[in-house]
């Protein structure tokens, strides 16, 4: 299937902001003896867009710029583990416990991020999805403003007349199964932090709903509303509406019709599913069907970057969402 241009100009923009940036993000790959993973650390490493630490024993071709760590032999390991304890003493953890998860490479690679001596971390390559978010929640933790962990993918379709030139966030199609208002308005307030950071672009957010304004009354409708007001309220600097159904949300003249008067109708670029069920499968038929390439999820709420992959990625996969993990780590 062919590749959105969209995708193409989005990558190559991003790839030339990481190439501005007077110093390159460090980024920590958990996974590092995967061969996926080798090729896009060496990839990213060769083209100068981050430097990229592998953890373990990788063989093969790695470029010589790659850094290489074992948990193992790092002299930080005990001071790791120090962070490690101090942060889940209150749930009993004790010394030794600390000193056995801290060679875990997953943990490793987010206290190294919590201590900054990395600027983020990908992984997911060959672990769950579960079990990525644990280690990141664990070691970096979550911001005091966002008390919702959540999802999001960039999306590049075919329709250059939707969202930022046909490239979209979409959230949240990992992590909160069935959020409640409150947990909605911190997932859009985040995605459209991530938009900003990612994308580029200023977000423009709609609360996706089965209803435009009022055209079906029912409580999943009425939780949409809610969630907007309440994203109003907290950050009224985001431009937000909704309840929209997508059409009215992505396609100028539906949204007009469907919602008059409304500045987000027919111009969002950052889509606010209101379920996990709905965002992943909204996701995958985009992809699927659609041919849109989708780079994510990239965690959000965090207090620094931490992203997960799917385990059947590729290393292309991989290269993308390091890219990514870089821009969410800022200039």
């Amino acid at each position: 299937m062919q590749i959105p241009e969209s995708a193409q100009e989005y990558f190559a923009l991003q790839t030339a902001r990481l190439r501005k940036q007077l110093k390159k993000k460090r980024i920590a790959f958990p996974e590092g003896e995967d061969p996926r993973v080798i090729e896009a650390a060496s990839r990213l490493c060769r083209e100068e867009l981050v430097i990229p630490i592998l953890m373990g024993r990788p063989k093969g071709d790695v470029a010589s710029c790659v850094v290489v760590e074992q948990p193992e032999n790092n002299p930080k390991l005990k001071e790791y583990a120090q962070v490690l304890r101090d942060r889940r003493r209150a749930r009993g953890m004790t010394e030794t416990e600390a000193q056995r998860m801290a060679l875990d490479p997953l943990v490793f690679a987010g206290l190294m991020v919590t201590s900054g001596d990395a600027d983020g971390f990908v992984g997911g390559a060959a672990t769950t999805t579960a079990d990525t978010f644990r280690a990141a929640h664990m070691t970096i933790g979550m911001r005091p403003d966002i008390k919702t962990a959540s999802g999001m993918m960039v999306v590049c379709t075919h329709a250059r007349h939707c969202g930022a030139d046909g490239v979209l966030a979409m959230a949240d199609p990992a992590l909160m199964i069935e959020p409640t208002a409150s947990q909605l308005a911190d997932i859009a307030i985040a995605t459209a932090e991530t938009t900003k950071s990612v994308i580029g672009v200023e977000p423009v957010v709609a609360m996706l709903s089965f209803s435009t304004k009022g055209s079906a009354k029912h409580p999943l409708a009425s939780k949409v509303i809610e969630a907007r007001r309440i994203v109003e309220a907290r950050r009224p600097d985001i431009h937000v509406d909704g309840e929209l159904q997508a059409d009215a949300a992505l396609i100028d003249s539906i949204g007009r019709s469907k919602a008059p008067g409304s500045t987000v109708a027919g111009r969002a670029n950052t889509l606010i599913f209101p379920d996990v069920g709905a965002a992943n499968i909204g996701v995958k038929l985009v992809e699927r069907l659609g041919g849109a390439v989708c780079t994510g999820p990239l965690f959000q709420g965090f207090n620094k970057p931490a992203n997960d992959l799917s385990r059947g990625c590729t290393g292309e996969d991989i290269y993308r969402l390091a890219i990514l993990t870089a821009l969410q780590a800022g200039a």
